[in-house]
């Protein structure tokens, strides 16, 4: 033997090497060849000169040597090829990084492969080495030399093998089976089946063709090779016959297949139909009888192209071909009929590119159909095509999380889950898809996740299984699959990197292919029912349909006419998983099981269990204590799986989930482990866990009360004080004074020590101690023991150290102690204080009578003696702890007391407190008590405390008090609580606070009250505050005070005329008022009275002809206006208000000097000075004309023009505030 060397290196961009790592390996033969080749990217598959490969996987530098051993769906080991050759050795490695498959050659012909399972997710295994499995041996002819992978012309994976004399291709085919329901084959090798019967029986068949495709029923098999078709018969019941066998030997385990006859067939695929074959040809479909003989012969045109798929269940042919068409059969008959015309795919999809595949169920009623888009990718849906109807539904596939139950009846929470994690759901394709055999409801499909998922979840890949299988069933009222079950193949049936292919669907089983051989799977409803006859199939079946269909009713009379308990007791187990406790019921009372019906039936009346734990229980009655336990923590019902444990006698187990989950019942939990461990006989283990509950005294001493020693031992060792404490009393009890004083002084027993020092005469002792601790027995204890000794003054005190003041009382009276009493009874009980009080009145000390009496609370006791000795200062103080509650009699003689000296105000505070508001209210008016803000508060009745009217009369009154003491803030307040706002608004004007005002009236939003608010406002600079004369504009429109907005309006007119000569401004407030007059009119029930119009209407006239005379006299047109002037003046002499007869004058007198009438201007200047004597301080004539009229005159008008040019101020405009803008209110 040699050893190898194998180093790893790294080289830089400088071309620099640097040794990463080195392994040393043994083994290799003297003279043999080794070889060495990357496999999976970061391993090495290393030869080590023997029959054996090596596996070195660098990122984890482990290394393991390759199974030799090809495995079996039974688990048992078979060698690779019989027992191996003296000197055989490998010779070649190769690896092909698209299928993952490993390839070693050996020095007598044998090539073995492995294929690396689990795929990109076999880092999840925790062993490495699981990851590889020995999936075939192929004989070659010769010592292989060498190994390449490559491929072939449809880009598929083949093999060159280099045997010196010869060189061999080797393609990779898929392994090929096929079921019945009694019988099945798997293709071993390239020439070798094994075909196998429900029975045990199996047999190893040997053909002398390649076999590239096969087919079977129960008596009948069919092989080809591409060019030849060859048939055998199996006998079920029979002996074997024929040369196809293994060997040639009669044996009654052995099926018997025997040889019927071969001939030749160019076909793809075959496929068997009772006796008749039909073969998948290149340009056409051909239906041979067994014998040879072509019975039928199905053609194509060139529009349906040429057919590429085929599949047959039962007696009906599907045909798919390459132009998208369909054909469907039923071959029952000698003539084959066609079930309805040729469909096109492409008039059933909207983007196709071609059928992957096409099956029609057993009853020729759905297709089930895979295609592939435009891009002739898979588009990752199933179709279901409805033949009758013409209704095509799809299908799409998620990846379900591993679960192992039905979970049907979590489907609420299960629904809520996987909506909140819909977005990072995989997406999944179907890769293969099967009708029952015999059922046309169900369906059973493979699927994987895609690999663009599997690169985006890498995170999760320890969590997505490697494909599942779904089963199927059709909804027949809504034409569209919906779910049965889900299998995981690689969870819970497969053992870690095996992967399961689905090959078939035949109730009660899912056929598949796990380890190169065929296994039957039991469907979740079937489970322990593989053997069940056809009646018992059909119902079970009918009832596992309408249960996921939801149809109860249909689904108990399905299963009601069942008299096997093994199906009753598979039923109910199953419910189990389904959660269909109603179901239990039934299924515990056919098995008679009448305690476990009374335990399920006060689990679902339970309302504090959870649904999983209603299901727990039912677990548990079936025995079924795994799935329990699983409910339990799937529903966090951590009490009950604790005491489920305990039950189970896991105490182990029971304490982990006390500590962690159940910390409620932790202490609970460590007292039963110690019952139990007491039981056991384990009396030291059983004290740790009684130390660590709170019974410790009880469980202790009975523990260990038949072992003195031990128990003495014990005790010595402990700082528990209750259980201290018990072993004084014991200790006590023997008359070991000392002993017992010792033991109380460890646990803290302050009294049990001042006790026994007492008994044993140490009462100096027994002092100190009382003192020091404040222990109330220990101090009792020692008052009691001078009492009796005659220390009167020592007994009160420690009978007052132990709030016994009863009997501290009790001595001071008997012994005439009053100061001590006194003492005594100001810190003793109400009972105690009322003895001491009737002790001091019977000795005539009725202040402290009076004061104890009221501490007492016998307060018409304390305020009679108070009256009767004449105590104002108690009752003073008595008063001041008067309420509500208090009695109004008691109440009454205080404030009248109260008042009778002359302190009205404490009366009122004492009424105010005990809620006596009207005798309050008429104490404070008569005697001009000063109403405070905090006096009012309380004078103020709360709602529901007095009827509303009688509530509204103490509010009023209570603001009519207010007001008059000058508070009308606080007067308003109580008026608005009362609901009165127009006494309300009438106590705030008298305020004068003009914002509160506005901000009431808002609020208030009565027409009273926006009245009150306008005239308030008229009364104010209204002139020069824009704001206010808008508000008093609203507030009259919003009290609809037309009227008296129409008289403001005038007002604001002859303001403008008489402050600013602003004739415009002024008509325009006429106009506001007219319009004002108007509404009023509209909204009264009688007419607007006519002369208040006509004087309205004849003012405006005359402001338009004074704004007319001062528009002509800007345009100079003097003449005209002289002629007019002139003319009315004559025939109307003055002028009415609004309009001043100055202003005309003034204006005359400028017309006049612009004209050069320079004497009349004069004549009408000294009227207008007669009229006007300050004329020229009101500038009505511009300095410019008379400068002009002394200037042509010569008269001296110097003393009536140099005045001060007054400045007009900012004011509001009439014109802002148009009724145009009509504000709608709407009044309570």
């Amino acid at each position: 033997m040699e050893d190898i060397t194998i180093g790893h290196y790294e080289v830089d961009t400088n071309g620099q090497i640097a040794e990463l790592d080195r392994v040393k390996l043994s083994g290799k033969v003297s003279g043999s060849k080794s070889a060495i080749t990357w496999v999976a990217g970061c391993a090495l598959a290393i030869l080590t000169g023997d029959l054996s490969v090596r596996i070195w996987d660098i990122e984890t530098n482990d290394n393991y040597v390759l199974s030799m051993e090809l495995t079996t769906t039974s688990g048992e080991r078979q060698a690779g090829s019989g027992t191996p050759a003296v000197l055989e050795v490998f010779t070649c490695v190769a690896y092909c990084t698209d299928t993952q498959t490993l390839s070693a050659g050996t020095s007598q012909g044998n090539l073995y492969t492995w294929r690396r399972a689990g795929g990109s997710y076999a880092r999840s295994y925790t062993n490495s080495e699981m990851q590889w499995q020995l999936t075939n041996v192929t004989p070659v002819r010769g010592t292989i030399k060498s190994l390449v992978w490559g491929t072939t012309e449809a880009n598929r994976p083949c093999m060159m093998v280099n045997c010196l004399s010869s060189v061999f291709i080797l393609k990779e085919q898929s392994l090929l089976s096929a079921h019945a329901r009694q019988v099945w084959a798997t293709q071993k090798k390239s020439n070798e089946l094994l075909i196998r019967h429900a029975s045990g029986r199996e047999v190893m068949l040997h053909t002398d063709i390649s076999i590239i495709h096969l087919a079977l029923n129960e008596l009948h098999l069919v092989v080809t090779n591409g060019r030849t078709v060859a048939v055998y018969r199996i006998d079920q019941a029979g002996s074997m016959r024929g040369t196809g066998m293994a060997n040639g030997e009669s044996d009654g385990n052995v099926l018997a297949v025997s040889f019927v006859d071969s001939f030749a067939i160019e076909c793809v695929a075959v496929y068997l139909y009772e006796q008749s074959i039909v073969a998948l040809c290149s340009e056409q479909v051909k239906i041979y009888s067994l014998s040879g003989i072509i019975l039928q012969e199905i053609v194509f045109n060139g529009n349906e192209g040429k057919p590429i798929g085929v599949d047959l269940v039962g007696p009906y042919l599907t045909v798919f071909t390459l132009h998208g068409y369909i054909r469907l059969y039923d071959v029952s008959r000698h003539d084959i009929r066609l079930l309805q015309p040729p469909k096109n795919a492409y008039d059933l999809f909207e983007k196709f590119g071609e059928i992957i595949m096409a099956r029609t169920n057993a009853s020729g009623t759905y297709v089930a159909i895979t295609i592939a888009n435009e891009q002739l990718l898979p588009d990752g849906k199933l179709y279901l095509w409805n033949l009758e109807s013409n209704v095509l539904t799809a299908r799409e596939f998620h990846a379900h999380e591993p679960n192992g139950g039905r979970g049907r009846w979590l489907k609420d929470g299960g629904e809520r889950a996987t909506g909140a994690s819909a977005g990072s759901s995989h997406t999944c394709l179907p890769v293969s898809f099967f009708w029952d055999a015999e059922d046309a409801r169900l369906l059973a499909c493979e699927t994987k996740p895609l690999p663009r998922m599997q690169q985006q979840q890498q995170q999760t890949r320890a969590l997505q299984p490697e494909s599942q299988i779904l089963v199927l069933f059709v909804d027949g009222q809504k034409s569209e699959l919906a779910e049965l079950e889900v299998m995981e193949p690689n969870c819970g049936t497969a053992g870690p990197g095996e992967q399961l292919e689905l090959i078939g669907m035949c109730v009660p089983h899912l056929i598949v292919l796990r380890r190169n051989e065929i296994a039957r799977l039991s469907l979740r409803d079937f489970k322990g029912l593989d053997t069940c006859d056809l009646a018992t199939r059909e119902m079970v079946l009918n009832f596992s349909l309408n249960v996921a269909q939801e149809n109860m009713d249909q689904a108990f009379s399905c299963i009601r006419s069942l008299r096997s308990d093994t199906v009753w007791a598979n039923l109910a187990r199953l419910c189990v998983q389904t959660g269909r406790l109603d179901v239990a019921k039934v299924c515990l009372g056919h098995l008679r099981c009448a305690r476990s019906v009374r335990a399920l039936r006060r689990a679902t009346e339970d309302p504090t269990l959870e649904p999983e734990a209603r299901v727990a229980v039912l677990a548990i009655e079936l025995g079924m204590m795994e799935e329990a336990e699983a409910l339990y923590k799937r529903c966090g019902r951590y009490d009950l799986l604790n005491k489920l444990y305990q039950a189970s006698g896991r105490f182990e187990e029971a304490l982990e989930v006390a500590e962690h989950f159940d910390r409620v019942h932790l202490r609970n939990t460590y007292h039963r482990y110690a019952e139990w461990l007491k039981e056991c006989g384990k009396t030291q283990k059983a004290i740790q866990y009684y130390e660590r509950t709170t019974s410790l005294m009880h469980n202790i001493s009975q523990l260990l009360m038949d072992d003195p020693a031990a128990l003495k031992q014990y005790m010595q060792a402990t700082t528990d004080p209750e259980l201290l404490r018990w072993w004084a009393q014991y200790v006590e009890s023997s008359g070991d004074m000392e002993g017992a004083f010792k033991i109380y002084q460890r646990s803290g027993d302050w009294f049990s020590q001042v006790r026994i020092l007492c008994f044993i005469g140490q009462v100096g002792r027994a002092d100190e101690i009382a003192r020091a601790s404040g222990d109330r027995a220990a101090c009792y204890h020692l008052g009691r023991y001078y009492e009796n000794s005659g220390k009167l003054q020592e007994a009160i005190q420690f009978y007052t150290r132990a709030q016994t003041y009863g009997n501290a009382v009790r001595i001071c009276k008997e012994n005439d102690l009053p100061d001590d009493l006194w003492t005594v009874a100001c810190t003793a009980r109400a009972r105690d204080k009322a003895s001491a009080a009737a002790y001091f009145e019977e000795s005539g000390d009725y202040r402290r009578a009076v004061e104890l009496y009221h501490r007492a609370g016998m307060l018409h006791k304390a305020v009679e003696m108070a009256f009767r000795s004449q105590q104002p200062e108690s009752l003073q103080v008595i008063a001041s702890e008067l309420d509500k509650s208090s009695d109004p009699d008691l109440v009454a003689r205080c404030a009248d007391f109260f008042v009778g000296i002359e302190q009205p105000y404490k009366a009122v505070l004492l009424l105010a407190n005990a809620r006596q508001l009207a005798r309050a209210l008429t104490v404070c008016a008569e005697n001009r008590v000063p109403v405070t803000e905090t006096l009012a508060e309380l004078l103020t009745p709360e709602k529901g405390d007095l009827g509303e009217g009688e509530r509204v009369a103490l509010l009023l009154r209570l603001g009519d008090i207010l007001q008059e003491q000058g508070d009308y803030h606080a007067a308003t307040k109580k008026f608005t609580q009362a609901g009165d706002r127009v006494r309300a608004m009438k106590s705030l004007l008298k305020s004068g606070d003009t914002e509160k005002i506005v901000f009431f009236t808002v609020v208030s939003r009565q027409k009273d009250v926006y009245v009150m608010a306008a005239n308030y406002l008229q009364a104010l600079n209204w002139q020069n505050d824009a704001k206010i004369l808008k508000q008093i504009v609203d507030f009259y429109t919003k009290g609809q005070a037309y009227s008296q907005l129409a008289n403001f309006y005038a007002n604001c007119a002859q303001a403008e005329i008489d402050e600013f000569r602003d004739y415009a401004k002024a008509l325009n407030a006429l106009q506001e008022a007219d319009k004002s007059l108007y509404r009023a009119a509209r909204s009264a029930s009688g007419a607007q009275p006519e002369p208040a119009v006509s004087a309205l209407h004849k003012a405006i006239a005359e402001v338009k002809w004074v704004i007319e005379l001062q528009n002509a006299t800007e345009r100079r047109e003097y003449s005209n206006v002289i002629k007019k002037i002139t003319a009315r003046r004559k025939e109307w002499g003055d002028t009415d208000p609004p309009v001043r007869v100055w202003d005309v004058l003034a204006l005359l007198v400028e017309c006049l000097v612009a004209t050069g009438q320079h004497s009349e201007a004069l004549y009408y200047l000294r009227e207008l000075a007669q009229r006007k004597p300050d004329w020229y301080h009101q500038e009505l004539l511009d300095k410019t004309v008379l400068d002009r009229l002394e200037a042509e005159t010569g008269v001296n008008l110097e003393p009536y023009v140099n005045v001060t040019k007054v400045k007009r101020p900012m004011t509001a405009t009439i014109s802002t505030m148009s009724d145009d803008e009509e504000i709608q209110e709407v009044f309570e």
